[in-house]
């Protein structure tokens, strides 16, 4: 269901009244949270509640509109965990259903300058290999060149739900050592068997 602004504000004021230490830091994920059609008081309530960090989980395509971007950074917008499966053209249409490159550099430039640097932007990359796998040094160097708006990536291996065949996951399974093998593949910028660490 798509809870009400009220229900919305409830939870909020809740998770904020948790004991013993009031909660700062609130994500609206989805589905996606921008068409929400109280999204923007959504954001601004969260802001006066006191959370001192308001994240959301998107697509970005509300923020092609630079209107809309300044309208969310305004309310009280910090960091956005942005999808962001590739930097090379053709990719999107097998993650996505449709080309997104474009569109996607379009919202990091209208964040840059509707939150002057200091709205924030995490890209969320799922991978699958021999779909996207060839592009985490791609979106690595991405975010380093864009490292005024960009603080980071979560970088997500596909997780499979659903029918799928044994053949088919084993084939598109791709892990954190997948991972690390590929970032020094593609970037040489770390040693997959010395610079990467378990949390």
């Amino acid at each position: 269901y798509e809870p009400s602004y009220e229900q919305v504000l409830e939870m909020m004021r809740a998770f904020r009244g948790m004991r013993p230490a009031a909660n700062g830091v609130v994500q609206f994920s989805g589905g996606e949270p921008t068409i929400h059609p109280r999204f923007l008081e959504i954001i601004r309530a969260a802001k006066e509640l006191g959370f001192t960090h308001v994240q959301i989980a998107t697509n970005g395509l509300r923020f092609l509109d630079l209107d809309f971007a300044r309208a969310a950074y305004e309310a009280g917008l910090h960091t956005m965990y942005l999808q962001f499966d590739a930097v090379e053209e053709g990719i999107y249409p097998r993650t996505r259903g449709r080309e997104l490159l474009a569109a996607k550099m379009q919202v990091l430039e209208n964040v840059r300058r509707a939150g002057q640097g200091r709205l924030r932007i995490v890209f969320v990359p799922t991978i699958i290999r021999g779909s996207n796998d060839s592009q985490v040094g791609g979106i690595l160097e991405c975010a380093i060149a864009n490292s005024d708006i960009i603080s980071g990536i979560s970088f997500q291996p596909v997780a499979f739900t659903g029918r799928i065949s044994t053949e088919e996951r084993l084939a598109q399974r791709y892990t954190l050592p997948d991972l690390a093998l590929d970032i020094e593949r593609q970037t040489g910028r770390a040693k997959a068997h010395e610079d990467w660490y378990p949390i």
